[in-house]
């Protein structure tokens, strides 16, 4: 399977080193974009569930997603649509938002430069955000040229999983937005935009405490006048926050926040 999909993408190698290094780095490639998949999952339910809640079918809401694949240009495209806005401004506003892209493509350039257009043109469509931080970061001491075969693999690892991550949580954002009221709207994809916030900042159990507390007193609380009770529930979840980093200071989540950490205070000293 794997020797078929590097194959596709015109990872071929000659001997078996190669063939192993390929495999190896896309293995580790899969290991690395793993811990973004709940993020990537929630934006994409968040763009699906706009999508579904601005008027558009299911059917073209996972068409789009699927080819297009770009959720920030899509929302934006998507806001003005719903306001009328001029097609011309619509296509200065989408071109604005990728433009970002042509940066890094710029970087990507001397590794993939030699390939044939068919596949610059399949690594181009798959490369994202996450993908190009991970992969300059993982060879940054590199000097850029003609990417390797483990190169390659290792960008295709980080590359494809992450696509079928942003595919799953379309379809779950479809079907999701099936089942609430029209009348939610947008305001329903700016809650799941917000949660995309919360999980990616969320890496200490200090953090868990405070979002579950801060939630609780929100919802026994919401009656009080003046929507006092939002202040109420960040005043909670600041105190049991500092509360239970103050017992238990080194409760990560996992063992690459806890590397992470150590990594910043590495950078800062």
């Amino acid at each position: 399977m794997m020797n078929s999909i590097l194959s596709w993408f015109g990872v071929v190698a000659d001997n078996d080193a190669d063939r192993e290094a390929a495999r190896a780095a896309f293995r580790d490639g899969v290991q690395t974009i793993t811990p973004t998949f709940s993020a990537t999952i929630i934006w994409a339910m968040v763009t699906a569930v706009a999508m579904i809640a601005a008027g558009l079918s299911p059917f073209y809401v996972l068409l789009i997603n699927m080819i297009v694949y770009a959720a920030s240009a899509q929302l934006t495209v998507l806001l003005m649509l719903m306001t009328q806005a001029p097609v011309f401004v619509i296509w200065l506003a989408a071109a604005a938002v990728n433009l970002r892209f042509v940066i890094f493509s710029a970087g990507f350039r001397p590794y993939f430069r030699h390939l044939p257009l068919r596949q610059r043109l399949l690594y181009g469509f798959l490369n994202g955000d996450i993908n190009s931080m991970l992969f300059n970061y993982r060879y940054r001491d590199s000097v850029p040229a003609p990417a390797s075969f483990e190169q390659r693999g290792f960008f295709l690892g980080l590359a494809l999983p992450n696509y079928c991550a942003w595919l799953l949580g379309c379809v779950i954002g479809t079907v999701f937005a099936s089942f609430i009221p029209v009348a939610w709207g947008l305001q329903l994809a700016g809650v799941l935009t917000l949660l995309v916030l919360i999980l990616k900042s969320v890496d200490h159990w200090a953090g868990v405490a405070a979002c579950v507390m801060a939630a609780l007193t929100a919802v026994l609380l919401h009656g009080l006048p003046n929507k006092l009770w939002i202040a109420v529930a960040i005043l909670v979840a600041v105190v049991v926050a500092v509360a239970v980093e103050s017992i238990w200071p080194n409760a990560w989540l996992s063992a690459s926040s806890r590397r992470l950490q150590a990594l910043k205070k590495e950078v800062s000293s």
